[in-house]
Order: C-alpha cells, then structure tokens, then sequence
C-alpha cells in the first residue's frame, strides 16, 4: 500500500503539466525499463515498443522485451529465478491514458523446494492486464508510464508445489496478483 501511495504521489507531481499536452511524439519507437521492479521484486523488465497505427489519441503499440527474475527465496516454496520473453499490446484510448496486455513465455528454475528439497525446471507462461498513464518530458523524448495490473501464470510445465504461508499445511498452487509497475522511456 505504501509503495502504491508513492507512486501516486509521483504521478500527481508529474500529471499537472503533462496532462495539459495534446502533442502525440512522432516517433514510432521507444525502449523502456521498469524502475521498480529491481527493488521489488526482484526482476529486470527491458522491452522495445512499436507503434503499429495511430488516429488522433488512439494508438496501438506492439511490446517485445525480456524478463529476469534474480534468484530469490521464497518462503513457500524455495529459491526461484525467471528468464522469460515478453511480447504484448498497449491500446491508447485518451492522451496517456492505456490499457495493456502482455504474455511472458520463459523458463522457470525453482532450487531447493521448501518440503521435497528437489530442484524444479518449468516452461512457464503468464498474461497480465494493466492499466495506466504515460506522461512525456523533455520535448516527449523521454516519459514515465505509471500502471497497476493484475497477473496470473496460465501454464506450467513441471508445476511443483505451492503453499498457503510458511506452515507449508494447506497447498494452494498458483494464485493471480496484483501488481504495480513504473516503466521509464526513451522514445527515437
């Protein structure tokens, strides 16, 4: 809740001049980063995005990237990482304002599993939903997309087990989550 409040603090900093933009960049390419996801979870997000039509403020960009998940414990389950694929959608409906789908496709690698010791390697593919705002600086080269999101992993091909809390009782599998991100861009 308190890193949600942060970032909403940062928007409404940022939102009083940008919000009054009507300029669309003109470029049909950006990279970009998530800069909190480093901190929490964990994990690098770096993908390339692809205008593929825009009319006005309605715009559709293709997203490919990649994902890695460090090595980190988890304490109902064990010591995961995550190397992953990213491809995706963002839909425009006003200004900044966007809805996005993305699907990451990768390898998951769980060490040392919290009951069965064993080490787990699955072919694992997620989907999550955002929706957010991007807001443009610096004469629209650069922009900050602010997003919450709720993300599910869909498939597994060697699913191991998955615990309720660390009493490692009451097995649960995989369970959605919501999620926030705060993405940094660089439009060429």
């Amino acid at each position: 809740m308190k890193m949600a409040l942060l970032i909403l603090a940062m928007v409404s900093a940022l939102a009083t001049p940008t919000l009054s933009q009507t300029d669309q960049v003109n470029s049909s390419y950006a990279v970009e980063t998530d800069i909190l996801w480093p901190f929490f979870p964990g994990l690098t997000r770096t993908q390339m995005s692809v205008t593929l039509w825009q009319n006005g403020d309605l715009r559709g960009d293709l997203l490919v990237g990649v994902n890695v998940l460090f090595p980190n414990d988890r304490e109902t389950e064990g010591r995961f990482a995550d190397y992953s694929i990213v491809t995706g959608y963002r839909q425009y409906l006003w200004k900044g304002l966007h809805v996005e789908y993305s699907q990451t496709t990768g390898l998951g690698v769980l060490k040392n599993h919290v009951s069965t010791g064993k080490t787990y390697e699955s072919f694992d593919w997620a989907a999550t939903g955002y929706i957010g705002y991007k807001f443009e600086f610096a004469d629209n080269k650069f922009y900050i997309i602010p997003q919450f999101g709720v993300e599910r992993v869909l498939y597994k091909s060697n699913p191991w087990p998955i615990y309720e809390d660390k009493t490692l009782t009451k097995e649960v599998g995989e369970q959605a989550f919501m999620l926030g991100s705060l993405r940094f861009g660089y439009n060429f």
